[in-house]
Parts: C-alpha cells; structure tokens; sequence
C-alpha cells in the first residue's frame, strides 16, 4: 500500500479527480487509499443516500401502463429480428410473409392496448402525468406514435428512448457514483488544506514565541548587566 504525506496525498487526489472527470473508473481500493478512512467511511454513507433518492415507486395504474408498453417493445425487436433472419436458413418451409404479418398485428395490436391504458391513466388523473418523461397529448398532431420510439417512458425508466432522465437527476438530486466521489475527494482536498494552514500558523506561532524567548533572555541580561 503507498503511504502518503499531505503533499503526495493531494497529488493522488487529484489524479483521481481527472480520471473521474474523463469518465474513467477509480477502484475503490485506489479512492479508499488516497482519502482514508473517514472519507472513505463519507462516501459510502453518501452513496447509500442517493439509492434511497432513487426509491421511487410509481402507482400501481403507471406500472401496469409501463408493463404493457415492455411487452409491445419486446414483441417490436421480436419482429424486427425475424425481419431480418436468412430465408434459406431452416429446413422447415414457411410462410414468411404470413408470419412477418401475424407478429406485426399483434405487435401494432399491443402497442394501441398500452395507448389506450395511457388514456384511461391522465383521464382519470390528470396529476399522474408527471410520472412520464414528456408531455402527454392526444390530439391528432401529437408527438406520441404507436411504436418504440414514440411512446411515452416513465421517469425510472432505464429505457434509452426515456427523455426525462438528465432532468429526473437533477429534481431528485440524483448523483452517479463518479460524482459522489468527486465531492468527497473535493472535501478530502479542502482538510488537506486545512491541515497545512494549521502547521504553517503553528509554524509561524512558535517561531514567533521563539523571538519573543530571545528578547525576553535579552532584556533580562541587559537589566542583569545594569545591576552589577
């Protein structure tokens, strides 16, 4: 294990710092190292706050929107993957065209069930609409469309396709791992600081006591020397 001083110790912080910055990992035994032990302790306390922010639990009605919407996805890559497959492959004769359209009916049949339970949720409460990641609009020009990429995501969604996601970290103050380390690593940095003003001022304290001792022992023999 590398031993620090305070000097050694900011210079490892800080390159640590850099390589979180440019979206490179940091080992915990690497971090843990160079902030030690109460830092260490901080940072662990802080990132078990932020996966009790991220506890969020959407009614049960938004739930079953989002579980229908996953099935209409999973049978959209289903079909998209068939679509795709090499006719000559298999020795089973098929009717390819009969199939591509079944699972596109019932793709295009799941898509407009999980439109319509979207409907049913904002008509029988408006507020729930905050649970998406866009605005909700059933109006003939509306951005929403019946696939994939068009249907609205909850706001915990892990989905790509989810719009909401840089502005549900910043609402909940919601932090990656990279960032609760680069605040605990900025606060190690500040009580190095600190620590180094103290020597310094403790520094300055006794060579200043010193100077003062050194007159006081030179006043003395000046008034010993009067006295003879």
């Amino acid at each position: 294990m590398a031993r620090f001083n305070n000097e050694t110790r900011k210079k490892r912080i800080k390159e640590l710092m850099r390589m979180l910055e440019k979206g490179l990992d940091v080992s915990p035994r690497d971090f843990n190292n160079a902030v030690e032990k109460d830092f260490a302790k901080l940072y662990k306390q802080r990132w078990a706050e932020q996966q009790e922010l991220r506890e969020i639990k959407p009614p049960q009605q938004v739930k079953e929107y989002e579980q229908m919407l996953q099935e209409a996805v999973m049978w959209h890559g289903r079909l998209d993957s068939y679509s795709g497959r090499n006719p000559k492959v298999g020795k089973v004769i098929v009717n390819r065209k009969q199939v591509m359209d079944d699972m596109k009916n019932k793709t295009d049949g799941l898509f407009e069930r999980a439109y319509e339970k979207l409907q049913e949720i904002i008509a029988t409460d408006k507020t729930l609409v905050m649970w998406f990641d866009r605005g909700i609009d059933f109006s003939f020009d509306s951005d929403i469309s019946l696939d994939s990429d068009g249907m609205p995501r909850l706001i915990t969604s892990k989905s790509a396709n989810n719009l909401a996601q840089g502005r549900l970290q910043q609402l909940h103050g919601w932090k990656t791992k990279a960032q609760v380390k680069l605040d605990v690593m900025a606060l190690a940095l500040e009580e190095l600081v600190k620590q180094e003003r103290t020597a310094e001022e403790i520094e300055a304290e006794l060579k200043q006591n010193q100077q003062q001792a050194e007159k006081l022992k030179g006043m003395l023999a000046k008034l010993k020397k009067q006295g003879e």
